[in-house]
Order: structure tokens, then C-alpha cells, then sequence
């Protein structure tokens, strides 16, 4: 977010600040600087997966207990930041030993240059009267020289073996980073990937001006797998969607799990049109398949999943894109279920019934 000034920016986070403290006294919430950062974020709503948590939890009537706060930050803001700055610092450094190991090198062209000059008078002074003198001070100087272009030859090469090694570690830190964005069950990203895959395509549209379209999906009926199948049959479910929905969506966008059953599509450079293609593709892949308990070969019956899709208004906040999204699963919900929805067939005050 962008302030036009200071003291707008003051105002702004007194605002906040207020609202805040406000809410947490609402729900009886410890104030504490955890939770606090939990409360300010949700009051400024610059993080529309910690905004729908709280709503989810508000919703369901559950307490602000300290296990619950607690769960939340360590959710929300147990974040890489180290590991960003680390990894920045990495890349720095590595570019500096690159560079200097360079230099060591034109060092050395230059050194040679300067001995090989140095050889060719020696041999100019030999013939001439009083040149033995001026010849053992060339031969000195070209000792001098050759052991600094040995020692340049060796720094050199510790510069070039501290590169690599940064950048070994660089590759390391990347592999981390990939894992703590893909979801481990189902091998696709997860909330935080889907997080920072919308707020990079948001920046692009904005300077691209191209379309950017957010689809939501939702298994349905998935309580039912769970209750009269177990959860291990719930997790297969689970790696069927996303398997089916990486597919078929293949390199057009941004696939993640979004928490439980609901899985997040970030699509750019895409119109409604073409992302309810998409999304009816995926719709039907997964409708086709007939899934079998893996212990024993048993049916468990037909997966089904609802759509609803959103197209980005350039300047609006993420969380109200996420909303028109959300609305128009509802609706696909609301609907009969096995549908894609587009925003605008779903009224945005539509009633959220419970997941399913």
C-alpha cells in the first residue's frame, strides 16, 4: 500500500492500530506482540489467507484461546525472511567473489605484460656500458614479479573455488525455499506459494495492464470420503484433485492447495473465457475418474469439484479478489455442485454455506 505522505501514513497505522486492539478486546484476546501482529495484519487485511483463517474461525464461533493464537502465528508469520535475506546476502557476495577473481585476473595479464617488458630489456641493456647493474635490478624486479603473479594465480583460484562454493550454497537455500512452498501431500504448491504466485502477478498486471484471473476449487462432498472412508482415503482424494488440476493446467498457471479441500489457480494473462475453459477441463478430468480404495481395489465412488472464478480490477485489494472468487464457488455450491461458476453469474452477497 501507498501513502501520499507522512503523516497519512501515521494516520493510517493509528487506524489500524485502533481497530486492532479493538477486535482483540472483542474476542478476548491476550494482548501479547504475537498476537497483536496477528490482529493488526488481520485489521489492514494485507494477508487475505490470515484474513479468511480468522473469518473461517469467527464464523464457527470458535475462541481466541492461546493455543488457537499461537497456532496461528507460527502459521502465518514463521516466515523465510531469514532465509530471504540470507539468500540475497548469498547472491551479493557471490557476484563480489566473481568480480574480484576477475580482477586478480586482469591483474595477472597486466603482470605478465609488465615481466614480459621487463625480459625484452634485459636483453635491450646488455650492450650497454655500466648495464650489468641495470641488469640485476631487472632481474630482481622480474623475481618480484613472478612470485606476485604466482600468488595472484593462487588467489585467483580461491576466489573462483569461494564463488562456486557460494553458489552451491545458493542452490541449497533455493531447494529450501522450493520445499517450503510446495504442499507435501499433494506435490503442488501450497498457501504461501499461492500467496506470493497472486501478490507477483498482481504487480505484473498492473504494469502489464494484461488479464489476470484467480479460480478456486472445491472437493465436494469431501467430509463424506473422510467419514466413511478414513482419512487415508481422503489424502488419495486429495492427490487425484491436484494431479488432475497440475495436468490440465499445465504451464498456463499457478496451481496450490489452499488449505483442507480447497485448492487456488492463479491464472495470468488470461480472460474469464479462456480460464473457464481451463477450469472446465480440470472439472471434467476429475469427474471422469473412478477412484479405488488402493488397499483392497474397492470403489469409493466419483469425484466431483465446483469452480468459481474472478477476474482481477486493476487497484482493488487482494482479499476482494479472493471474496468475488469465493462467491462464485458458492454459487457453483449452491447450484447443484460439479460446476464452473463466473464472477458474474454470483452475487457478492451471497450466503457461504458450509464447505462440501
Amino acid at each position: 500500500m501507498s501513502y501520499l505522505n507522512a503523516n497519512q501514513d501515521v494516520e493510517y497505522i493509528r487506524e489500524v492500530s485502533d481497530q486492532a486492539l479493538d477486535l482483540m478486546s472483542e474476542y478476548n484476546v491476550i494482548p501479547s506482540p504475537p498476537n497483536y501482529q496477528i490482529w493488526y495484519n488481520y485489521a489492514a487485511e494485507e494477508d487475505m489467507s490470515l484474513t479468511k483463517a480468522i473469518d473461517d474461525l469467527i464464523r464457527k464461533k470458535k475462541s481466541f484461546t492461546s493455543e488457537v493464537c499461537a497456532n496461528l502465528h507460527e502459521k502465518f508469520f514463521s516466515t523465510n525472511k531469514e532465509h530471504d535475506a540470507v539468500s540475497t546476502a548469498g547472491k551479493g557476495i557471490q557476484k563480489e567473489l566473481t568480480r574480484l577473481a576477475k580482477t586478480v585476473g586482469d591483474m595477472n595479464k597486466d603482470t605478465f605484460k609488465y615481466s614480459s617488458a621487463l625480459s625484452d630489456s634485459l636483453e635491450d641493456i646488455s650492450s650497454i656500458p655500466g648495464g650489468q647493474e641495470l641488469k640485476l635490478i631487472i632481474t630482481s624486479l622480474l623475481e618480484n614479479t613472478s612470485e606476485i603473479t604466482t600468488r595472484n594465480t593462487s588467489a585467483q583460484k580461491q576466489l573462483k573455488d569461494s564463488a562456486q562454493t557460494v553458489q552451491k550454497l545458493q542452490a541449497a537455500l533455493e531447494a529450501v525455499r522450493q520445499e517450503s512452498l510446495t504442499d507435501m501431500l499433494t506435490n503442488i504448491g501450497n498457501r504461501k506459494y499461492f500467496e506470493e504466485s497472486l501478490q507477483k502477478a498482481i504487480a505484473d498486471d498492473l504494469k502489464t495492464d494484461d488479464n489476470l484471473c484467480l479460480v478456486i476449487g472445491d472437493i465436494d462432498h469431501f467430509k463424506n470420503f473422510n467419514d466413511s472412508w478414513g482419512h487415508h482415503v481422503g489424502d488419495q482424494v486429495l492427490k487425484a484433485v491436484a494431479h488432475s488440476i497440475k495436468t490440465r493446467v499445465g504451464d498456463t498457471g499457478m496451481p496450490a492447495r489452499y488449505g483442507g479441500e480447497e485448492f487456488v489457480i492463479v491464472i495470468p494473462d488470461t480472460t474469464l473465457e479462456k480460464a473457464q475453459e481451463i477450469s472446465e477441463n480440470v472439472r471434467q478430468s476429475i469427474a471422469q475418474r473412478s477412484m479405488k480404495r488402493k488397499s483392497t481395489g474397492e470403489s469409493i465412488g466419483k469425484i466431483t469439484c465446483s469452480f468459481g472464478i474472478a477476474q482481477y480490477r486493476p487497484g482493488e485489494h487482494r482479499t476482494h479478489f479472493l471474496e468475488r472468487a469465493d462467491a462464485a464457488l458458492y454459487k457453483s455450491k449452491s447450484m447443484g455442485r460439479n460446476r464452473v461458476t463466473l464472477e458474474e453469474d454470483a452475487p457478492q452477497n451471497v450466503v457461504k454455506m458450509a464447505a462440501g
